[in-house]
């Protein structure tokens, strides 16, 4: 299957009117996920480009850390990569599917819900990373708080 006949029989199996590929690249929006699924002609695959999120300003890199560790040996990827944007910081998920042994669109379709399942779980995780440091930050601010005389309301 080509890249131009796996958009147009995707658009055309799950109902996505309009769904076209533009310089190499389709885009979507489900569930508010960003998707892209981009042509890679010199490996001949389409790759599943998937915005997990931002991380918060304090993250430090912890969550990096854990994607980094995630993408050894793929075991919390499926064959994907994390990784982050150099342009917008934003992490994402990226899995190549070869367009050889791509046997039709509703393959493709079960691939991609494969790759966003993962993303929501990478956003819970990012959304327990920014609710963990925000607990954090608040002991931290108490604990300053104590520490030069003042007192705490109870």
């Amino acid at each position: 299957m080509s890249y131009e006949d796996l958009i147009t029989q995707f658009g055309a199996q799950y109902g996505i009117e309009g769904l076209e590929s533009r310089d190499g690249a389709a885009a979507l929006l489900i569930d508010g996920m960003k998707i892209e699924i981009i042509s890679d002609e010199a490996a001949d695959c389409a790759v599943i480009y998937a915005e997990i999120g931002h991380p918060s300003p304090t993250s430090g890199g912890k969550l990096g850390e854990t994607m980094l560790k995630a993408n050894h040996l793929f075991l919390g990827t499926s064959g994907g990569t994390l990784c982050q944007n150099p342009d917008t910081d934003a992490y994402a998920l990226m899995r190549p599917v070869p367009l050889a042994r791509l046997e039709s669109a509703e393959a493709f379709g079960a691939i991609l819900e494969d790759v966003l399942s993962q993303v929501e779980n990478w956003r819970q995780v990012l959304a327990g990373m920014r609710e963990a440091e925000s607990a954090e930050v608040a002991q931290q601010e108490e604990a300053a708080m104590l520490a030069s005389g003042g007192f705490m309301q109870v």
